[in-house]
């Protein structure tokens, strides 16, 4: 066998030998693919501060045995406070439960032929239930619920007769909001809420006999939050 001949007989084992190994890739070592970054988990308990501003409509009728008179006081005003609740992860969905209470400053006056009244509220609070829609760290999300506050009314008369009267009312609350985990425990949020507290009946007991009345009021809030996840 001519020198020749065994050349071209060796290049040809090694043309095989790795077209034989080309066919067959399980016997190269691939370097193992890099692992995804895990999607944020909104499952678990949060609590936080908030504070926002409320604008709104609070009508009164006072009547009896007076002179009917009406008036529509604003309902506006800022409020401040604290929330915390429990969210629970299903694929791309966030069921939650929240509570919330805040501090607000909500006054309206009405000043008529012999007889002035003024309205108030000095806090108010909500449990809701929330549906999320998870896009890793934001979430997406409606709320719904029960809604709490207290009235303060005060009525004054010529010859310094004057009446408080307070109650306290349950209402219905709907909204919508955003959640955006800035890190694996800081929450930032914003959120608007519609409530709705009906019509509160009440009647004066001392000073006034004989007086009754209605208040109905509804608001609107918007709301930027801040809070820790544990």
């Amino acid at each position: 066998m001519t020198k020749l001949t065994r050349t071209g007989l060796t290049g040809l084992a090694i043309l095989l030998s790795g077209a034989a190994i080309a066919a067959d890739p399980r016997g190269i070592a691939l370097p193992p693919a890099p692992e995804l970054p895990a999607l944020y988990s909104w499952t678990g308990f949060h609590a936080g501060l908030q504070g926002g501003y409320g604008w709104g409509s609070d009508r009164v009728r006072i009547g009896g045995a007076f002179a009917a008179l009406g008036f529509r006081a604003d309902a506006d005003g800022a409020f401040g406070g604290a929330h915390a609740g429990f969210d629970y992860q299903l694929g791309g969905i966030v069921l939650g439960i929240e509570g919330d209470v805040e501090a607000l400053d909500s006054r309206g006056r009405f000043d008529g032929l012999g007889l002035s009244a003024r309205v108030g509220r000095d806090w108010q609070g909500s449990a809701r239930a929330r549906l999320g829609l998870a896009f890793d760290r934001l979430m997406v999300y409606g709320t719904g619920g029960l809604a709490f506050t207290e009235y303060e009314r005060r009525v004054f008369a010529p010859g310094g007769l004057s009446e408080r009267l307070t109650s306290a009312r349950t209402g219905w609350t709907i909204g919508a909001g955003v959640n955006f985990a800035l890190t694996d425990h800081l929450i930032l949020g914003a959120e608007y809420r519609y409530a709705d507290f009906g019509r509160n009946r009440f009647t004066s007991s001392g000073a006034f006999p004989g007086l009754t009345g209605a208040q109905e009021l509804t608001s609107h809030s918007a709301r930027a939050s801040i809070a820790y996840k544990f």
